[in-house]
């Protein structure tokens, strides 16, 4: 999970972060289109996502090797909530990120906002289900599926909306 803020860094300083070190006049001036420039900020977060991913399923098939209750137990090597989770949550993160540095100047400001939405989905639910009186195993009924469908909603809107006002934005 923690190589997971890597994305949202990756999030923040897609656009924010060129304007804190002035780095976006440079590239203001180059004759690129602003499309080629965003086709180039995605393709270096999604070679460094699968690079994170790469690592972290090799990790967690040398602990599933190493650990030999593992081995010898039926318990799949992956265990797909947590991993589906994870994806998730990376995904709100970047996704966040990228929006708040779209319109945000400061890069510590999309950083946190990616950060933080996560939790504010979870302790959003969570008011919810304490309102409707869920409490217990039906609570996980409430959590799991909530924030999948929420955070994946999420991340693609704050994505879309980030990457079209990048687009069209008049400033460096």
């Amino acid at each position: 999970m923690l190589s997971q803020i890597t994305v949202a860094l990756l999030g923040r300083n897609a656009i924010a972060g060129e304007r804190a070190d002035r780095s976006a006049e440079f590239v203001a001036y180059l004759p690129l289109s602003r499309t080629r420039l965003w086709i180039g900020k995605l393709s270096v977060a999604a070679f460094a996502v699968a690079l994170i991913w790469v690592v972290n399923i090799l990790a967690l098939c040398a602990i599933a090797w190493i650990v030999p209750e593992i081995r010898r137990s039926s318990y799949s090597y992956f265990p797909d909530k947590a991993v589906l989770y994870v994806t998730i949550s990376g995904a709100v993160f970047y996704g966040v990120s990228w929006l708040i540095s779209s319109f945000q100047s400061s890069p510590t400001v999309a950083v946190g906002g990616g950060l933080i939405s996560p939790v504010i989905i979870l302790l959003g639910l969570s008011v919810v289900a304490w309102a409707m009186g869920i409490k217990g195993p039906e609570l996980d009924r409430v959590l799991e599926p909530g924030y999948l469908i929420i955070g994946t909603v999420l991340a693609v809107v704050c994505y879309s909306i980030g990457t079209v006002y990048y687009l069209r934005r008049v400033e460096p």
